[in-house]
């Protein structure tokens, strides 16, 4: 009973942390969010503060005063807006919401239920985690326990985060945060969905079957990667769409978190922004996309001269300098490396109605201007992250001394289904083509 009850703070906690700086019914037409949906709020809201923590975990700041701090800010603010908005709280009945909290709940007691931690989680980012649960920063990374010095700290800041100020203090309550975010995304990116509520409840429900895997909660990042790619294209979709300047500083935040979470989002960074400069010539404000671009390049060197500094940069992770192989190697490579990445597609069946709904798509050829222009450059984004996957394991086949069967097994499936949270939307531009092809 009592870890039912401690579910319940955390979930509260994490409600809170969704309910405030921004309020949410803050969307009036003449405001810079008006576009904006209830689970939008509650995602750039959780954005925002975790972004502040981010900030936060290179100083020496005690986390769980500044825990109560956030936590009372945020409850007086939502109570003062409840006191003078009429139904401030209306979003309590919406239907969605309900299937959100209850959905936060069963996945949160199955979590606990099994609290195990995976190989990887264990190893690589427990330690990460417990570090900032004993309340240190940063600079205190270097020298933890395992070969991972290089590895970003986001996820695990938070993880330690939730787990020091949760009331059992026990680490599988600081991974509650992966399960809430994720449901948040993708409630988020269903509202786009321009149907009755039961469509729109089916569509959802497909999406978490198909992405759901309770083995990537056990202590991995790639969650949270997924996530943070769906709010990121949504908010590239608005901008697109609205040419709100906003949605395009939201979406480049969302992308510059996406390197301190894990060691390829570096990489994942730069094929996205690359990936915008190809549909440049097609933007209305260039000179925004151009500045934003350029600061988040800032901000990839800023990060490697920090690991360059302080912890430890390394780039290949595994690979080596050596590019050249025969000809029999090569096929050797082909086959191991494609049947690999089919089984990564079938374990990941969000993939198989990724790649269906693109296809359908591009046959159809009817979508509207601006999403043919997300399209554009989602497609841009899909062979540049093909050829990026395929040139990580062609070095790792040739210069890693581990088995490269091990590594296609071990690592292909999560790093496909980091960036699949990227092409969700494709299923949501089916889904609304559909609508509109039937009731024609």
């Amino acid at each position: 009973m009592i870890e039912l009850f401690s579910i319940f703070v955390s979930f509260c906690s994490l409600f809170l942390l969704s309910l405030f700086p921004i309020r949410i019914n803050s969307s009036g037409i003449n405001n810079i969010f008006y576009n904006f949906r209830m689970f939008d709020f509650f995602l750039i809201n959780l954005i925002i503060n975790i972004s502040i923590l981010f900030f936060l975990s290179f100083t020496n700041i005690d986390y769980s005063k500044y825990f109560i701090l956030i936590m009372v800010i945020s409850f007086i603010y939502n109570i003062f807006n409840f006191l003078s908005i009429k139904n401030y709280f209306k979003f309590l009945k919406n239907k969605d919401f309900i299937l959100f909290i209850f959905l936060c709940f069963a996945i949160a007691v199955y979590i606990v239920g099994n609290p195990i931690l995976a190989w990887d989680g264990l190893e690589n980012w427990f330690f990460k985690a417990q570090n900032f649960f004993y309340n240190l920063n940063f600079f205190d990374l270097k020298g933890l326990k395992g070969n991972n010095n290089y590895y970003p700290h986001l996820g695990t800041l938070i993880w330690g985060f939730f787990w020091k100020n949760s009331i059992l203090q026990f680490e599988y309550f600081g991974r509650l945060f992966y399960v809430y975010i994720y449901l948040l995304s993708i409630f988020s990116i269903c509202e786009l969905i321009d149907n009755k509520n039961q469509i729109k409840i089916i569509i959802l429900s497909l999406i978490i079957i198909l992405s759901f895997d309770e083995f990537l909660f056990r202590g991995y990042q790639e969650v949270l990667l997924f996530s943070l790619f769906i709010f990121l294209t949504k908010n590239l979709y608005f901008y697109l769409v609205n040419k709100k300047l906003i949605n395009l500083i939201i979406c480049y935040f969302c992308l510059n978190l996406i390197p301190w979470t894990k060691h390829e989002g570096l990489l994942f960074t730069v094929i996205f922004s690359i990936s915008t400069l190809f549909i440049l010539k097609n933007l209305r404000h260039k000179l925004e996309a151009i500045v934003i671009i350029s600061f988040t390049w800032i901000l990839l060197v800023f990060k490697s001269y920090l690991f360059y500094k302080y912890l430890d940069l390394n780039f290949t992770h595994g690979g080596g300098n050596k590019f050249f192989v025969e000809g029999k190697s090569i096929l050797e490579f082909i086959f191991l490396f494609f049947q690999g990445l089919l089984v990564a597609i079938i374990k990941y069946k969000i993939w198989i109605l990724v790649l269906f709904s693109f296809y359908f798509i591009k046959k159809k050829n009817l979508l509207k201007i601006n999403e043919k222009l997300l399209f554009k450059f989602l497609q841009i984004n899909l062979v540049l992250f093909f050829i990026l996957i395929l040139g990580i394991y062609f070095n790792l086949f040739v210069n890693s001394e581990v088995d490269f069967s091990w590594w296609i097994s071990t690592s292909l499936d999560r790093l496909l289904y980091s960036i699949s949270g990227l092409f969700v939307i494709y299923i949501i531009f089916l889904k609304n083509f559909l609508n509109h092809y039937i009731l024609k």
